[in-house]
């Protein structure tokens, strides 16, 4: 139990996924904290807080992509900070790239106490044009969060203060990833697998390719973040050894362009004559169970944070993996893993043919790696982590949420940003890309669908009739049972959710 119990807001730009805000959040909420969310819209971490009795709000967490005007992202940038100031939590956790730009600039202008912008991918500081937005908007974080090395050493060599940036890993919850307790021969079974089939397999959605190649790194262009077609490729090499070896792809498109990626990827393994030992799973929900099928775990992505190689190590899988600056913490070659060239088909078949023929240096690497990931990247550790973060920080209410500085905050924040908007520029001409048409091209764009969590069906945006905005557009959905603890909270309860 904390000695202080504080209350905690935790935003993020996607209603499915982030397994790692979902059990970050659970745990505080035992600890004694008082926990709750804001999402773009309900779906599947909703319903997973709601099995915790976690309450969430709905509102744009998105003012980067998700809108295409000025007008709009400052409306909904205003209505965030409204939100936070009627709700005035001690702390705002926010997580994934434009989410934690949205959060960042709302809760400075709410006058949060401290808000915490948590790094997920070091994507945003890899490119030319996202960099000056990461950095940029970093001031108005108490502590920002790299999760892992690479991260962190971006983040000093491009300007954020070493003593602003605290290193902690996003974690993974270690109780259920015990190869003990999984099943992996239920999975073969259901799958037509024979026990003795040579298994390799890749956890991870399937992320389109960027249609805005502006703001992507060379190797990005035109390729999906997650390397599948890498996978893919070496699967032919890996065959012409193993003829019987299943390769198995488990995850879901991305929103409606994933879908089409993933359907072009089933065609690539048509073509290269693999489909019959390439199964395509579909999401998962029993992710250990899976794992444990597995005889070799892969992670080829081009560019990733820890990716899904915590869970595989966790696991005690022997892993392969792309020899990229997210995955050094986990992966240490010859040790935890096989770390080898990214993007190179050719190395990844002959990283997973040399653990197939040699079992027992799998195995080995495979102990290894849990041994590594239980002493450093379990939850318990990530937990106790922000507990000293929460109280090296901590930061009374009744000093903040000023109505005089949020007033000063949103006329002084357009000249705040100018040296954002420089450097935008600048990696727009560093790409060969004039602004204006960037700018004109955001314009005429649609927004980005609002996805719901269908389970293991196919996204869809949420009908306009199904969202039943409150007259602040921020909350959705009412219970009245929660009447009298919100009151007591001092928040209004006319739109406030509890999970029951």
């Amino acid at each position: 139990m904390p000695s202080t119990p504080l209350k905690i807001v935790h935003i993020a730009a996607t209603p499915i996924g982030a397994p790692w805000m979902v059990a970050l959040m659970c745990e505080q909420k035992r600890l004694g904290h008082e926990v709750a969310a804001i999402l773009p819209s309900e779906g599947g971490i909703a319903a997973q807080l709601a099995s915790h009795g976690i309450s969430f709000h709905v509102a744009d967490v998105d003012v980067l992509f998700a809108l295409p005007t000025v007008f709009q992202k400052a409306a909904a940038l205003l209505r965030l900070a409204r939100l936070l100031r009627r709700l005035r939590p001690d702390i705002v956790h926010s997580h994934i790239f434009n989410s934690v730009v949205t959060a960042r600039l709302a809760s400075w202008l709410a006058d949060v106490p401290l808000h915490i912008g948590g790094n997920v991918h070091p994507f945003s500081l890899e490119s030319d044009v996202l960099r000056p937005i990461e950095v940029g908007t970093a001031f108005c974080d108490g502590v920002t969060v790299a999760s892992t090395s690479y991260t962190r050493e971006l983040m000093v060599r491009h300007g954020i203060p070493a003593n602003k940036i605290a290193l902690i890993f996003y974690a993974v919850d270690q109780r259920r990833h015990d190869p003990a307790l999984a099943d992996g021969s239920r999975v073969r079974n259901e799958l037509g697998i024979a026990a003795d089939t040579p298994v390799v397999g890749k956890i991870a959605y399937f992320y389109p390719p960027a249609k805005n190649g502006a703001i992507l790194t060379t190797p990005l262009k035109g390729r999906g973040i997650k390397g599948h077609e890498v996978l893919i490729r070496a699967s032919r090499l890996v065959l012409d050894e193993f003829p019987r070896a299943k390769f198995l792809l488990v995850g879901r498109g991305w929103g409606p362009d994933g879908l089409e990626y993933e359907q072009a990827l089933k065609k690539l393994t048509e073509d290269l004559g693999v489909s019959d030992s390439i199964i395509f799973t579909g999401e998962r929900q029993d992710i250990p169970d899976l794992l444990a099928a597995f005889d070799i775990a892969v992670q080829c992505s081009l560019c990733d944070n820890l990716g899904g190689t915590v869970e595989a190590l966790f696991m005690a899988k022997p892993l392969v993996a792309s020899d990229i600056g997210g995955f050094a913490d986990t992966v240490q070659n010859e040790r935890t893993g096989l770390a080898v060239p990214a993007d190179q088909p050719r190395a990844f078949a002959e990283a997973i043919i040399r653990l197939l023929r040699d079992r027992d240096f799998a195995h080995s690497l495979g102990e290894a790696g849990r041994r590594h990931v239980v002493e450093r990247f379990s939850l318990s550790r990530t937990v106790a982590d922000y507990e000293r973060l929460f109280a090296a920080k901590r930061r009374a209410v009744e000093r903040h949420y000023r109505l005089r500085a949020t007033v000063i905050r949103t006329f002084w924040l357009p000249f705040r940003l100018l040296p954002v908007w420089a450097g935008i520029y600048r990696g727009l001409r560093s790409q060969g890309v004039s602004p204006f048409r960037f700018t004109l091209g955001r314009l005429r764009r649609p927004p980005h669908p609002r996805v719901a969590d269908r389970g293991a069906g196919s996204p869809r945006p949420i009908p306009p009739d199904a969202r039943r905005h409150s007259e602040r557009n921020d909350v959705v959905r009412d219970r009245s049972d929660d009447h009298r603890s919100a009151t007591d909270r001092g928040v209004r309860p006319d739109r406030h959710l509890r999970c029951d």
